[in-house]
């Protein structure tokens, strides 16, 4: 396994990489893990101001810091935050695309001139494995024959064995506190709510550079704010709360929306893609900064609990019948055993 993160995780990739190192391993699979960060981080020259950059740039110097460990398979993870590996790995290459940077980021956005360095990688792979039908497509549109794309998306964990009662009116909102994830736009339909719906309480974690802003916008309001908790207890947080919001400019699946759905809870978010894969369910997504919609649909699902708690087992059924480990690690011994020949 080769990627920027590693445990404990930072972000999705990490959450994925740990869970598909996980699910191997107890199928008696040796998996050795490359890393910019984490556990099994390695040192390398800070030379771009970004880390992950620097990890691939120090890749592609050094092929053999993946050489050495003469696996089988190398299988990447790939996207903003991923590697980018255009040197030979010593074995077939399979990604996973979190999601592209031409869905991150926009025409003007600097980060998008890595667009075709990330096209060169994926059509060097034997196989990338998409997180979502529409990244998958946008992967196609990188170039990729679509017989060597196929939607794999990842596992979620299982439920907590003593899960806290649930809080019929309390809004989360759980991840990176960056501009595409929307966290300003989640701190105001919280106030909204909260004016609106006296029985409402909300709460904000995570981190990131734009905690300055967050803090300023939830001053004076009952919103609480938890910062960076460890997993179980973001996991404790999934299963208390009735509603997560998930206003984010793009995602490539949404991962906090599949571990929220296994929890039970509803997601409440923007209609765009990879959210829709992830949420289904119609009447839940809005479109993208429509502020006054999320805060409608927030108050109709608070004083409808019995619609809630339908769509949440629903939710909740989909996505555990969907997104299991076990299912994950037996088709990656498939698409392991294709690209090696059989």
């Amino acid at each position: 396994m080769v990627s920027y993160d590693d445990e404990p995780p930072l972000g999705g990739q990490g959450i994925v990489l740990r869970g598909l190192r996980t699910a191997l391993s107890a199928r008696g699979h040796i998996v050795d893990t490359v890393a910019g960060r984490g556990d099994h981080a390695l040192r390398y020259p800070r030379v771009s101001g970004r880390a992950p950059l620097d990890f691939s740039l120090q890749l592609n110097r050094h092929p053999e810091l993946i050489r050495r460990l003469c696996g089988d398979v190398v299988h990447a993870s790939g996207g903003p935050g991923g590697v980018l590996l255009l040197r030979e790995c010593g074995a077939p290459l399979v990604y996973t695309a979190h999601h592209t940077y031409r869905q991150a980021h926009g025409a003007g956005s600097l980060r998008r001139l890595l667009s075709p360095v990330e096209a060169r990688s994926y059509r060097r792979a034997s196989m990338v494995l998409a997180v979502s039908p529409s990244t998958a497509q946008a992967v196609h549109l990188l170039g990729v024959p679509r017989s060597r794309v196929e939607v794999l998306a990842p596992g979620v964990d299982g439920p907590l064995l003593a899960p806290p009662p649930r809080d019929p009116a309390r809004l989360l909102f759980a991840g990176r506190w960056e501009t595409e994830k929307g966290v300003l736009d989640a701190v105001t339909v919280m106030r909204a709510v909260l004016t609106g719906r006296s029985q409402a309480s909300a709460a904000i974690a995570g981190s990131g550079r734009l905690e300055s802003e967050v803090r300023r916008a939830v001053a004076g309001s009952p919103i609480e704010i938890l910062g960076r908790v460890e997993e179980t207890r973001l996991r404790e947080e999934y299963a208390r709360a009735a509603l997560v919001l998930m206003p984010s400019l793009y995602e490539g699946l949404g991962l906090v929306a599949l571990e929220a759905q296994a929890s039970g809870a509803l997601v409440v978010g923007y209609d765009v893609d990879g959210l829709r894969d992830a949420v289904p369910q119609t009447g839940l997504l809005v479109a993208p900064g429509d502020l006054a919609a999320a805060v409608a649909v927030c108050e109709a699902l608070i004083d409808d609990p019995r619609r809630r708690e339908e769509l949440g087992t629903q939710a909740e059924s989909r996505v555990r019948a969907q997104h299991s480990w076990a299912a994950v690690a037996v088709r990656l011994e498939q698409v392991y055993s294709a690209v090696v020949g059989g």
